[in-house]
């Protein structure tokens, strides 16, 4: 993920899940590295779990979830993120607190949004199937 984050050449990312286990390595691997990430967790007891480590914090179950993650994702320009969920309606959140932050930015107005591109990896996707 890391590597991928270099490859497109953004300075700022976000990850989902970030209180698993994958998320905590990746958390440490970034503070070593210097990299900022930004943490997206479902809930505050999740958030307790990284706060003494992570640089920044999101939830995207509370209730402020547009408000308080374009502050953090945008403010620090994230425009690249994993999505660890995979389904449902995070991805397309975390595009739009992204898009937001880069409109706080903007010099001039378009009807077409920022000129920035953004982007979200969808990983670790599983499909339950049912039989009958």
């Amino acid at each position: 993920m890391t590597e991928t984050m270099r490859r497109e050449a953004t300075r700022r990312w976000c990850n989902t899940a970030a209180a698993s286990n994958l998320g905590q390595m990746l958390n440490k691997i970034c503070l070593k590295d210097g990299i900022p990430l930004v943490n997206i967790v479902r809930s505050t007891e999740q958030a307790g779990i990284l706060r003494r480590s992570a640089q920044a914090c999101g939830g995207f179950e509370l209730a402020d979830f547009h408000g308080r993650s374009h502050r953090r994702a945008g403010g620090d320009r994230a425009t690249l993120a994993f999505d660890a969920i995979g389904g449902g309606r995070l991805a397309g959140q975390v595009l739009t607190c992204m898009e937001i932050a880069a409109n706080k930015s903007a010099k001039v107005y378009s009807r077409y949004g920022s000129s920035v591109h953004k982007q979200v990896y969808i990983y670790a996707v599983s499909i339950r199937v049912r039989s009958n």
